[in-house]
């Protein structure tokens, strides 16, 4: 189930991140006196010499002149070919330096080519990361990458993991990178059990959670569920819709903002429609993970072993269980839950019917407890 939450936050990750380099690109210009630049092509020229901190957004950024204290560069081609008295934070599609840097670098693209001089420590990762003959790192290097190569020179340690390493460069220090080797057989006969455990846990523990805070919330999404269970599961496919609904609608409504205000060149409300975008879609998003992932199974999993305790205790007329009895039938329906959503090919269709007869459960209660409270507040 872990795969779920990886994706989800990645996918998220990913649209955050698109999203303000987007809004901050459009708004195309220089902000806050210089110190933000933004565009298609963004060039601090060689004899330029900027006093102080500078960020740098877009398409192509070009670094040749010098730069009195720290550089932050995000873009899909970064060349810093100038000099920088602090430290540089760069990321990008392609991030080459072959200026100075008297400072850190912290590194991370696709390819990263870094054949100039940093005075003190380099923390890179890539896809191919190159250190050439020539290039200089004053204090360690700290690497991950697919492909990576040093031949150039490291006073101090170099300490990393990669797919392919090699190695021709002088190291002061100690060198020591770990090589990736694919075990699949091994991974798999380890991961499934472990998994399955942990996301038991967390289910029974996320369910003990809304059992005990939100007790009639939880009641009333299980009688949904059992009294109205393919209402349930037509909810839930209009709650995923209205989920992809509201990230597009979100990310439109930022870019749009975005180049709303770069056109007025107001940037202080570029940037709070870019942290209240940010804000919402991270909040929806965090609820919706959290639902399909695990709430979602604690739900089905606690209705499904009330229905099956109800039909075994003949003469039951109602929810009489104590709260210990509660938690009791909580933890065999979430095994049983997990157990046939671990099943290879089947639990696939399992986990799918599952989240969205929860969600959808969990959705048309909501909507009724939001709509009874709106209709007694006018009687009120």
């Amino acid at each position: 189930m872990s795969r779920w939450l990886r994706r989800g936050a990645a996918l998220a990750a990913a649209a955050l991140i698109l999203v303000l380099a987007a809004g901050l690109v459009l708004g195309k210009g220089q902000l806050l006196g210089g110190k933000l630049r933004t565009g298609d092509n963004v060039t601090v020229p060689a004899d330029e010499k900027w006093p102080g901190d500078l960020y740098l957004v877009g398409g192509r950024v070009t670094v040749a002149g010098s730069v009195d204290g720290d550089l932050t560069v995000l873009g899909g081609q970064v060349d810093v070919t100038g000099t920088v008295t602090g430290d540089v934070l760069a990321a990008g599609g392609n991030v080459s330096i072959s200026g100075v840097v008297q400072g850190d670098a912290r590194v991370a693209g696709g390819q990263v080519d870094l054949a100039g001089t940093v005075a003190e420590d380099v923390a890179v990762a890539g896809g191919q990361v190159t250190v050439p003959s020539g290039g200089e790192i004053g204090g360690d290097l700290i690497v991950a990458g697919g492909q990576v190569s040093m031949a150039g020179s490291v006073a101090g340690s170099v300490e990393g993991s990669a797919g392919n390493y090699s190695a021709g460069g002088s190291v002061g220090g100690t060198e020591h990178v770990a090589i990736a080797r694919n075990e699949p057989v091994a991974a798999a006969a380890r991961e499934p059990l472990l998994d399955g455990l942990r996301h038991f846990l967390v289910v029974f523990l996320l369910g003990a959670v809304l059992l005990w805070l939100l007790p009639r919330g939880m009641a009333a999404a299980g009688r949904v569920l059992h009294d109205q269970p393919w209402r349930s599961l037509g909810s839930g496919l209009l709650a995923c819709v209205g989920y992809l609904a509201f990230l597009i609608a979100a990310l439109l409504g930022m870019v749009l903002l975005a180049i709303l205000f770069g056109l007025l060149q107001v940037g202080s409300l570029v940037a709070i429609d870019i942290i209240g975008g940010l804000l919402a879609i991270f909040v929806v998003t965090f609820v919706f993970v959290l639902a399909i992932a695990f709430a979602a199974d604690a739900l089905v999993g606690l209705t499904v072993a009330r229905w099956a305790m109800a039909r075994l205790a003949t003469g039951a007329t109602g929810p009489t269980q104590s709260r210990w009895q509660e938690l009791g039938l909580l933890a065999a329906g979430a095994a049983g839950v997990v157990i046939l959503t671990s099943v290879p090919i089947l639990g696939g269709w399992v986990k799918l019917a599952v989240i969205l007869f929860g969600l959808g459960a969990f959705a048309i209660a909501w909507w009724r407890g939001w709509r009874s409270r709106g209709e007694a507040a006018p009687a009120a």
